[in-house]
């Protein structure tokens, strides 16, 4: 039995043990909404000040997930976004030494549809630039070039003022729970900062509910509100950090590997949490991890990432059952295999390269087994495959892989 296949059937048993599942059912009862759900077209008025304690529904968009014979409408497009950092020396330095700027390209052309209700995961080794897609995606950094489009609007053509209804609608769960909350609030402020900020409840004692029905609805106690971060686990701090991302009634969550931190029972309810929450409120996720079991069980699609660009994007079954691009295969290749099937295995063979100096041409090539000139000189595009499949790669375009 694969390692895959082993941490399902550990999602399944932490599923059927009630744990989020109960905690969700329990908060959906106590919540019950008064007034109908705001429609993105009502974001802005409602952002201007309106006041919403009337209203305390946990669901940000009607529905949930379409069939997968149907492919819903994309809630967010991203059309060859790039970003670079100035990573040169002092300009003294540089005058001295004569030495021009340094760039790096953490992002390098990246695109892909997230459609609503679904999953997009990526993966791919540290430093391949998932993360700063991800800071991307919702605000924290600007695009050296390329456009961010939700729900049909270029955010990148919008002011800071206009942006922030469409903003409160794109929410992120970091890494580190800990970090990423403030020591010092106590856990009422900390999921009311959003609701506050974005001016969406105005009576405190609107926001007092809106705190706990949110503690109850990712399986925590209302009581849980006077307490510090410091006074919970792990995997509860990273409850917090979900409620935190839901407090301002988001439709787009960017889940920058929530589990990394955690161990193999804690990561399997915090992942049940998450996509049970998906189903009740109809949420759309980019999901970053670099753990391929994890992606298996929560993703729709894949997007396999090499510094700085998408390498190979599929849905989860094409991606998992028939892998193309040979660093998609490298990465299958090193899940532990409990069941020594002796089938052969290619390790992920060299270092990624330097980003401040990429290779030419294909940026795999100096690892890649099926490398010709060709490689080292052009750069592959992203093409689509028969099944569905995007793979930017010389040798599966020419066969040879």
């Amino acid at each position: 039995m694969s390692l895959i296949d082993r941490f399902g059937e550990h999602l399944e048993r932490g599923r059927d043990a009630g744990g989020p599942a109960g905690a969700l059912a329990s908060a959906q009862s106590q919540v019950t909404p008064s007034a109908a759900t705001p429609t993105p077209s009502t974001a802005p008025a409602l952002a201007a000040g309106a006041d919403r304690s009337a209203s305390i529904s946990l669901k940000s968009a009607p529905g949930g997930a379409d069939t997968a014979s149907q492919r819903p409408e994309p809630l967010v497009v991203v059309d060859d976004i790039a970003k670079s950092f100035d990573v040169s020396e002092p300009w003294l330095n540089r005058v001295i030494e004569r030495k021009p700027r340094t760039l790096l390209r953490a992002v390098d052309g990246v695109s892909f549809e997230i459609p609503r209700g679904r999953t997009l995961a990526l993966v791919g080794e540290s430093g391949c630039g998932k993360s700063t897609v991800a800071r991307l995606l919702v605000g924290l950094y600007t695009p050296s070039r390329g456009r961010v489009h939700f729900d049909g609007t270029d955010l990148s053509s919008l002011s800071p003022a206009a942006a922030r209804p469409l903003r409160a609608q794109m929410q992120m769960i970091f890494q580190d729970p800990y970090a990423s909350l403030n020591p010092r609030w106590k856990v009422a402020d900390i999921i009311a900062e959003p609701i506050r900020v974005h001016r969406l409840i105005t009576s405190p004692d609107g926001v007092r509910a809106r705190v706990e029905a949110l503690l109850r609805h990712v399986g925590l106690a209302a009581a849980d509100a006077e307490k510090y971060p410091h006074q919970f686990s792990g995997g509860q701090r990273q409850r917090l950090s979900i409620a935190r991302a839901l407090a301002s009634q988001p439709r787009f969550l960017v889940c920058d590997e929530p589990t990394s931190a955690l161990d193999v029972s804690v990561q399997a309810q915090v992942l049940n949490l998450m996509r049970e929450i998906q189903q009740a409120d109809g949420l759309t996720y980019l999901f970053i991890s670099h753990n391929l079991a994890v992606v298996h069980h929560v993703s729709d699609e894949v997007g396999v990432m090499y510094l700085g660009r998408i390498v190979e994007l599929a849905p989860k079954t094409v991606l998992f059952e028939r892998p193309r691009h040979p660093y998609t295969r490298m990465l299958l290749d090193a899940i532990p295999d409990t069941r020594m099937s002796g089938s052969a295995r290619t390790p992920v063979a060299g270092e990624v390269p330097n980003p401040l100096n990429p290779p030419p041409g294909c940026t795999f090539h100096p690892r890649c087994p099926l490398a010709n000139e060709r490689c080292r000189s052009e750069r592959p595009l992203l093409q689509i495959q028969p099944d569905g499949a995007k793979v930017a790669c010389h040798a599966v375009e020419e066969g040879r892989s």
